[in-house]
């Protein structure tokens, strides 16, 4: 085998793109495949009826420190996780990501501004949002 020919084992994220396109022709949701190992925050985003909802991991943040835009059919969010560490204190170990994030991502459908809402209890973010009018399914009647 030449080392100069395409490999699924040498190309990871051709890989997975492959995998994706193949579940999406056979009928598979998208982009359910997981992240990167390591990307901060975690989260997960499913859609209801008339709503998208984003719920995000991110503990050691307060909610001060937590930013939420959202913008046709994505959403960012912004933060930052601060050190613990004090002056002249120094890490042995350090597993847990320190500094600012910032992840996009985009939704089912556009998104009603004006109706996001946003809770932060016990290091969970949970972000509502109804999807914008001319997204949401419409009721038919079929006259005869």
């Amino acid at each position: 085998m030449l080392l100069d020919s395409w490999s699924p084992f040498f190309d990871v994220e051709k890989t997975l793109g492959e995998m994706d396109r193949l579940l999406g022709a056979m009928g598979q949701p998208l982009g359910l495949r997981s992240v990167q190992r390591g990307t901060f925050p975690a989260v997960n985003v499913y859609e209801q009826a008339d709503a998208a909802v984003l719920t995000a991991e991110v503990p050691g943040v307060s909610a001060e420190d937590l930013h939420l835009a959202v913008l046709g059919d994505s959403v960012t969010l912004r933060g930052e996780r601060k050190s613990e560490a004090g002056e002249g204190e120094r890490y042995y170990r350090r597993e847990r990501p320190m500094g600012t994030f910032e992840r996009t991502l985009t939704l089912p459908a556009p998104i009603d501004p004006d109706s996001v809402t946003a809770e932060y209890r016990n290091g969970i973010l949970r972000v509502r949002m109804e999807k914008a009018e001319e997204a949401k399914a419409k009721k038919i009647a079929v006259k005869s």
